[in-house]
């Protein structure tokens, strides 16, 4: 789904597959930290925005990596929530891409095969009301979520847009 519409700042979740050439990684998860320590992988050339606790995990753990503490914690915010945030405060045109649960109930992630999860809360019921007060929050900034044809559209205020693929 991704093709070759990416350019400027891109900034990917957590450790992706694709290889789409990203500017910074989003993590805000201790597991993926426990993941590279236990993997011996290091992220020493990379830009990592994550919280203070990421770091400081990455730290203890010995995992390299330009980690740069740029986010505050926020109840139920994801990496993706994280990165639009910070984000939004400097650009006025914002893509989203791979973020199905904006839609969809589907909560799989490219990470779960290597993260392994006993279990998934319903999170895209929490997920999806933060989505709202982001967009709400910065109505300045036009938010273009790319999305497969046929999904139901959740209504995510005046400064969204669907383009389908």
């Amino acid at each position: 789904m991704y093709g070759e519409h990416h350019y400027g700042t891109v900034v990917c979740g957590n450790l992706p597959k694709h290889s789409i050439k990203y500017t910074a990684l989003s993590i805000i998860d201790t597991k993926v930290i426990l993941y590279l320590k236990n993997t011996k992988q290091h992220l020493e050339n990379i830009d990592v925005w994550c919280t203070p606790d990421i770091k400081k995990h990455a730290d203890i753990h010995g995992v390299k990596g330009r980690w740069h503490t740029i986010y505050k914690p926020i109840w139920r915010y994801n990496s993706g929530h994280q990165a639009v945030q910070h984000l939004s405060k400097d650009f006025k045109f914002i893509e989203l891409w791979g973020m199905d649960s904006m839609w969809s109930e589907d909560l799989i992630s490219q990470m779960d095969d290597r993260v392994q999860r006993s279990k998934r809360p319903p999170l895209n019921n929490e997920w999806r009301p933060n989505w709202k007060k982001i967009f709400q929050e910065h109505l300045e900034v036009m938010y273009l979520i790319h999305a497969p044809k046929g999904i139901e559209q959740i209504d995510y205020g005046k400064n969204t847009r669907y383009i389908f693929h």
